[in-house]
């Protein structure tokens, strides 16, 4: 399975307050920041809204696992 590199290559200073949440949502904080994620619709949706805000790209590592995966390990 694919996953998606992101990274954020602007600051937030003066862009609109959604899109500040959407980057927020993509786990991104500060400028030049990376994240790995899964290779989803919704990610790339996320992605199209604040393009001119990040760079990504797709890689062939396997994505991060979900909430409910990294609870299940928590557990055992």
């Amino acid at each position: 399975m694919a996953a998606i590199k992101v990274k954020l290559v602007r600051g937030l200073a003066g862009c609109p307050w959604p899109h500040r949440v959407i980057v927020e949502g993509l786990g991104l904080k500060k400028r030049e920041s990376t994240k790995l994620l899964p290779d989803t619709p919704q990610t790339l949706g996320m992605i199209a809204k604040v393009s001119y805000l990040v760079e990504w790209e797709r890689v062939d590592a396997a994505p991060p696992p979900g909430r409910k995966a990294r609870k299940a390990a928590a557990r055992s």
